[in-house]
């Protein structure tokens, strides 16, 4: 295996469950956030071994000792990290100790060497990383830290800080409104990745990668799941006779009608064409007849503008006796394809218990 090739798979292991999707632009974004921290990790790690070796060549050998352990915390992190699985909390642990060796190099150098004051930027910039938005709070609780350090120290005068202090409020300030709008670029980057365009509501792969989790959370704790799967009966003739567009608006209407009759734990999406899925978790198979049974009546007796009606077929199938995604869809799609031969407009179920 090629050393691209392992950087890849280990950088695809950092990235926190619930942050991963089945969806490219989300993954990318989770990967690529997952690749920065890595690298500044490794990069901070260079700067503590190197300011480490000056540290002991000047005779500091406790700052060194310190500057080597954030040095070696920084290096080790991403494979604690991937062992935990929790790069968050790994990544704020090496924040804290660069913050806190920042804050010693003001015993340590100033007021002889200044230089230390330039890598007082490095804590906001990459608290913001992190943390989004609400890193705000530990730039500005870092630079009271480093505030009140330096003047309880009596090292430097606040002429002396202004500088600095400046450029770390412009970086904070620019990093928050950067955080700001990838938040809100992800939220729709987000909503868009999920959402079926036409219906407003879930897409195929959105609920595919929530149904993976309920239907995990069910199977860890023994509790009842199901799945309807329904079609709108005879669409085709519908298109062909009133068009497209017209097919359109029926399938947005579809899909208000049964958006309004479920709870809000159930997931309901468009499985495809004039196909939909709902999942009903804590739901055993006899309560799931039940609700395909009303939305089935439901979508019978809508009067459409133009006096047309409408009617959907639907197959049920229980987590119970399938015990996975594949096999729940199976069944359902086997119930479906039986209701659509007893003539359509019904309900009928596979494997319920």
């Amino acid at each position: 295996m090629s050393v691209l090739k392992r950087a890849i798979i280990f950088i695809d292991e950092l990235i926190p469950p619930e942050e991963k999707s089945n969806n490219p632009l989300l993954y990318k974004t989770a990967f690529l956030k997952a690749t920065l921290m890595t690298l500044l990790a490794f990069i901070g790690s260079v700067v503590a071994f190197l300011y480490a070796y000056m540290d002991a060549v000047e005779g500091d050998f406790l700052v060194s000792v310190v500057d080597f352990a954030v040095g070696c915390v920084l290096l080790f992190g991403p494979l604690v990290a991937r062992k935990r699985k929790n790069l968050e909390s790994v990544a704020l642990l090496s924040v804290f100790l660069l913050g806190v060796m920042f804050l010693i190099a003001v015993f340590d150098e100033l007021p002889k060497d200044k230089a230390s004051l330039i890598w007082l930027s490095v804590v906001p910039a990459l608290s913001f990383l992190i943390k989004g938005r609400k890193a705000l709070y530990w730039s500005a609780g870092y630079l009271i830290i480093h505030f009140l350090t330096v003047t309880l120290s009596g090292k430097l005068t606040m002429s002396s800080l202004i500088d600095a202090y400046l450029s770390y409020t412009l970086i904070t300030v620019i990093f928050y409104f950067y955080a700001w709008m990838s938040e809100r670029y992800r939220e729709v980057w987000s909503n868009m990745a999920m959402t079926d365009s036409l219906t407003g509501i879930l897409n195929r792969l959105a609920f595919e990668t929530i149904a993976l989790k309920e239907i995990s959370k069910a199977v860890r704790t023994n509790t009842d799941l199901s799945i309807i799967l329904f079609d709108i009966d005879n669409f085709k003739q519908i298109n062909d006779r009133y068009g497209h567009v017209y097919g359109d608006f029926i399938l947005r209407t579809v899909a208000e009608i049964v958006s309004r009759s479920l709870r809000t734990s159930d997931i309901f999406a468009r499985w495809g064409g004039e196909e939909f899925v709902i999942l009903l978790p804590n739901t055993n198979g006899l309560r799931a007849m039940n609700v395909a049974e009303k939305i089935k009546s439901r979508i019978q007796f809508h009067r459409f503008d133009n006096g047309l009606k409408v009617t959907a077929s639907f197959g049920v199938a229980n987590l119970k006796s399938c015990k996975d995604f594949d096999n729940l869809i199976l069944k359902a799609d086997e119930a479906l394809y039986r209701a659509k031969e007893k003539g359509k407009n019904r309900v009928e179920a596979c494997g319920l218990e």
